[in-house]
């Protein structure tokens, strides 16, 4: 049996419905609630190409980055919110990805394309495919029945996210294995609050003095810093967003 090294199952930290958070970009934190909310699971998901073929890895060797396509449509991405809002609120993904067999390690991208993130400041960009020692995730750290929040994914709308994978079964095992994945979301429609209307509500989020409900901090992009919130998402949503220190000065303001 796997067992968990410390890490807590994501679907414990998924948020309930009008519960308070605080959503990390590079430019600041958006605060708001979660208006409601919907499980999305993919269990099992095999590991398949841009053509809907099935991949087996052979040992020793590496998988180029590929997407999370659907099996029974290939053109289409799993984690990919293709508008910025849904039903008149906006929305974003929050979840973790569970793996098997245990000969495969999974090298997350956010977005596509981007460095692997979960190395030490002072090494080397991560080499998926040299099957490096850090910034992956496998059955132990994050099993294929409880994915964990070892590594914790929150997807915006408009972004993509892929990864790569390496077989660590030897040569002389000769054994291929396909990637199986449980992709545990949860699927949040959300209302962010503003500093003209609801300031001491904002400052008590990012102060968390919140008593009964604390708010949970959520980080958008999986890198050194958050990932920009950009021109569209903010103009769409109607957000500004705020550093945390602007936000805690926002109280008794009214």
């Amino acid at each position: 049996m796997i067992e968990m090294r410390g890490y807590t199952p994501i679907a414990e930290k998924f948020l309930e419905n009008n519960f308070l958070f605080a959503l990390a970009f590079r430019e600041g934190f958006l605060f708001g609630r979660t208006l409601h909310r919907r499980f999305t699971s993919y269990k099992p998901w095999g590991l398949i190409d841009a053509d809907g073929t099935t991949i087996d890895i052979l040992p020793a060797t590496a998988q180029a980055e590929l997407r999370f396509r659907d099996p029974r449509n290939n053109e289409k991405d799993i984690l990919f919110l293709p508008t910025t809002s849904n039903a008149n609120h906006p929305w974003f993904f929050h979840g973790a990805f569970g793996i098997k067999p245990q000969h495969v390690r999974m090298y997350l991208r956010q977005p596509e394309g981007e460095i692997v993130p979960g190395k030490f400041p002072n090494l080397n960009p991560i080499r998926p495919s040299q099957a490096d020692h850090l910034g992956y995730i496998d059955e132990i750290n994050s099993p294929y029945e409880k994915p964990s929040d070892y590594v914790e994914v929150v997807i915006p709308p408009l972004m993509h996210i892929a990864a790569e994978y390496y077989n660590r079964a030897t040569a002389a095992e000769k054994r291929r294995h396909q990637p199986v994945v449980n992709i545990q979301f949860c699927l949040y429609w959300v209302e962010f609050f503003r500093a003209e209307t609801h300031p001491d509500l904002i400052s008590d989020i990012a102060a968390r003095r919140r008593e009964g409900a604390k708010a949970s901090f959520l980080k958008v992009g999986l890198g050194d810093f958050p990932h920009d919130l950009g021109d569209v998402l903010r103009e769409d949503w109607r957000v500004t967003p705020l550093k945390i220190d602007e936000a805690r000065a926002l109280g008794g303001r009214r």
